[in-house]
């Protein structure tokens, strides 16, 4: 009865392993995301998006070669060796087709800042990605460090999906 309830539970609740295509949009934009970001590699950052990527945040919307561009002028301006940083992912929700994929969920940023200070911050983002030439890339990524008005919170990070880490 118990194997039964579980069943039940998990079928419910959508509850599965990664798919073949979260398998390779980890390997093709997840992991490279979080290595080129760690980097400040935003030549290789840039070539995981796509050339008319949208790029949305609470200062507005930048599109493609404008961004991108913006993300080179960024890491030019100073040496940033001395200042590492990471970043963690928890999905949420992983929906596929074949060539189109949305992403949504938490990230956890770990960072030190010119004054040597370490801090940790989180959000939430939505990433739409598209399969172009045989490779994902993403397309649209939104993100925010406020859910109405609440601030993303390490638990909220914590509570979703260890998948995609």
């Amino acid at each position: 009865m118990l194997s039964l309830i579980i069943l039940i539970h998990v079928c419910l609740t959508g509850y599965s392993q990664p798919s073949d295509i979260d398998k390779e949009i980890d390997e093709q934009v997840w992991e490279p995301f979080k290595t080129t970001y760690a980097a400040y590699d935003m030549g290789s950052y840039n070539e995981l998006h796509t050339d008319d990527v949208l790029r949305i945040t609470s200062s507005g919307i930048r599109r493609g070669e404008s961004w991108k561009k913006g993300n080179i002028e960024w890491q030019n301006q100073r040496d940033r060796s001395n200042q590492p940083r990471t970043i963690e992912f928890s999905f949420e929700h992983r929906l596929n087709l074949d060539d189109i994929a949305y992403h949504v969920g938490f990230y956890k940023v770990v960072s030190k800042n010119q004054k040597g200070v370490w801090n940790t911050s989180f959000g939430r983002f939505h990433v739409m990605l598209k399969k172009i030439d045989g490779t994902w890339k993403i397309a649209m990524d939104w993100d925010t460090d406020m859910i109405g008005g609440i601030e993303v919170t390490e638990e909220m990070f914590n509570h979703q999906s260890s998948s995609g880490k």
